[in-house]
């Protein structure tokens, strides 16, 4: 804990968190603003239909199409790449002032073992990327109730809490990815340049591929449902495509992004399919996505662990000079 506390308290005095959390509030802000200016007038619409129907003795009035969580959509979005990015960079900061200050060596010759390291440094950092993450979830929160006119309820609540839990362990697979790229490297900014093209691919590249590849989204709405095509029917099409659905949906997998996207949309309501259930039946859905972002918080977590186990314990060194004289007298 100790440690830890180092960690959150080093990137505090460096300014880098107040810069980090500035950055997200600013683009979480912008984003519900343009997506509430839509919401506000379509949410008018739909209470001056509900006052109408009730004074005209309608019994049955149909619940409001309109999800609040969905527009949070751009904030997760952000998270996705910018908070990435941030997470990437807090690694390297993290590497880079321990060699300017050559800390590291200086407390592996304490009796402090490399385990105890990697956890202090990883305890500091999801300190850290939890404070970014509980700013930006307030301020987005807080924008649903001032700009969209409209406040979340308990349950909404919740999902709303578990996709901020996904991006907190989102940004800290890439906090390792920057830390473990960075100190395998004998120049610091390499390593960087390393982690940034690993993100390039796993944020960028590979869902591009895999969206392209997707025949369904060729046309606006869906190809299938442009051509009026039945469930029962488009899957007795694909049948025909076997292989290539199998490497488009591989491409698709590799993405941790892509996972981290489709639990948080699944969360914050973006799709309409998803609003109809209940969160015991989102999380199964999810399933899927939740076991891949532990394998890579598993395996890119581990990558960072065994950095600190290369660390070698800097040896003690004596102030007697290796040319020393004799203690024999001269004759």
């Amino acid at each position: 804990m100790t440690l830890a506390r180092h960690e959150y308290r080093a990137a505090i005095r460096s300014r880098v968190l107040v810069a980090l959390i500035g950055v997200l509030v600013l683009v979480t802000v912008v984003s519900v603003y343009i997506a509430a200016a839509d919401y506000r007038g379509q949410l008018a619409d739909y209470e001056a239909y509900r006052v109408a129907a009730t004074a005209g003795g309608v019994q049955r009035i149909a619940p409001s199409p309109l999800a609040l969580l969905s527009l949070l959509r751009g904030a997760m979005e952000y998270i996705e790449i910018i908070g990435a990015i941030i997470a990437i960079a807090l690694g390297y900061l993290s590497v880079s002032r321990e060699r300017a200050n050559r800390t590291l060596p200086l407390l592996r010759s304490r009796p402090v073992t490399a385990r105890e390291l990697a956890t202090g440094n990883a305890l500091g950092a999801l300190g850290l990327i939890t404070t970014l993450v509980a700013v930006t979830a307030v301020v987005g929160v807080l924008c649903l109730g001032f700009i969209g006119n409209d406040w979340i309820n308990g349950a909404q609540a919740v999902k709303l809490l578990l996709a901020y839990l996904a991006s907190v362990l989102y940004m800290f697979v890439f906090y390792c990815l920057g830390v473990a790229c960075t100190a395998r490297s004998r120049v610091a900014a390499n390593g960087l340049m390393l982690a940034l093209g690993i993100w390039l691919i796993v944020v960028l590249v590979l869902p591009q591929i895999g969206d392209t590849l997707d025949a369904d989204n060729q046309v606006p709405g869906g190809l299938f449902s442009a051509l009026t095509v039945s469930k029962p029917q488009e899957d007795k099409i694909l049948s025909h495509f076997g292989t290539y659905e199998f490497v488009r949906t591989g491409i698709e997998e590799l993405s941790f992004a892509k996972h981290y996207e489709r639990f948080a949309f699944a969360m914050t309501d973006v799709k309409a399919k998803d609003r109809v259930l209940t969160l015991p039946q989102l999380l199964g859905a999810k399933q899927h996505d939740i076991e891949w972002t532990a394998f890579y918080l598993a395996t890119v977590g581990g990558a960072m662990f065994a950095t600190f186990r290369r660390k070698r314990p800097s040896r003690r060194r004596t102030n007697i000079p290796a040319n020393r004289p004799s203690l024999r007298s001269n004759p």
